[in-house]
């Protein structure tokens, strides 16, 4: 069993494609926990993805939580299971993702995948693919967020932001295993609000970089 995670802030208009792709995933056996943040307290935002909530599927209003990783973190005390997979609100699965990750669980502590942009970006990015424990991850960050499988018990992040970045660097310092499937399984949205065009990244990075 697999505990999905989409915390929300901005894409909201995007919840239809997200939710959607995971719906259809060939592989059954998830649930999906929806946090919303940074809003007023039963904001239209989370009305919205309250329209989802079924049996599988739950929406949380964090509006006391400013920030993702707060957001993250909150969400991992609901969860039933012992892997989690990350779905950031305006990206989509491919419906076999969960189905062809899930032959790795038990084999490594986090599992990627391949992972195509499409928006403003139409390309697929350069990250290295199968056993990636020994790939340097200060090259670059070798992890599409939205693609990763982790273990409950690895899930912590702190509150900066490249916090997936960071969460990868540590987790390889204390020596888990990393893997990335060579399918593409992910489509990455890029647009004018998406972390990718986030002034002063670069900046982010070199200070994470220089912590390890």
């Amino acid at each position: 069993m697999i505990s999905i995670l989409i915390p929300i802030f901005n894409g909201i208009e995007f919840i239809e494609d997200s939710v959607n792709s995971v719906i259809n995933q060939t592989f059954e056996d998830w649930e999906l926990l929806i946090g919303i943040n940074g809003h007023s307290e039963n904001s239209n935002t989370f009305q919205i993805a309250k329209k989802y909530e079924n049996n599988k599927i739950k929406v949380f209003d964090f509006f006391h939580i400013k920030n993702k990783s707060d957001t993250l973190n909150e969400l991992i005390k609901y969860c039933n299971y012992d892997y989690v997979a990350l779905l950031d609100v305006d990206d989509i699965w491919n419906k076999n993702k969960l189905q062809i990750q899930s032959q790795f669980l038990g084999k490594y502590d986090v599992i990627g995948t391949m992972c195509k942009y499409f928006g403003n970006k139409t390309t697929v990015p350069n990250i290295p693919i199968f056993i990636i424990t020994n790939y340097n991850f200060k090259l670059q960050n070798p992890i599409c967020n939205s693609s990763v499988i982790l273990k409950k018990q690895d899930c912590f992040w702190k509150n900066i932001n490249i916090e997936d970045y960071e969460l990868w660097l540590r987790l390889k310092k204390n020596l888990k295993t990393f893997y990335n499937c060579s399918e593409i399984l992910v489509y990455h949205r890029i647009h004018s609000k998406s972390a990718f065009n986030s002034k002063g990244n670069h900046l982010h990075v070199k200070t994470l970089l220089s912590k390890y």
